[in-house]
């Protein structure tokens, strides 16, 4: 299992937990309000942005990491 924690400026947290078991758990917070969360394991995948789950279509890490990096920069962006 990889699990890295990163305090960002501003308090700004990001939480990365894999698995070889193809599980999953990406995640964005301000303080203890969570604004990006993915999560995946085996074949159920979701999302969470400011508070709204929806599911998400696992394709690839690289997809994975890049819409994570969009939706934080988006949510970084609004505050």
């Amino acid at each position: 299992m990889f699990m890295e924690r990163a305090v960002l400026p501003g308090g700004q947290i990001l939480e990365l937990k894999l698995s070889q078991a193809m599980q999953y758990r990406l995640i964005f917070r301000q303080g203890r309000k969570t604004l990006v969360e993915y999560y995946g394991q085996g074949a159920k995948h979701g999302r969470t942005l400011r508070g709204r789950a929806s599911a998400y279509t696992f394709k690839s890490v690289e997809k994975l990491r890049y819409d994570f990096e969009r939706d934080v920069d988006e949510a970084g962006r609004q505050g």
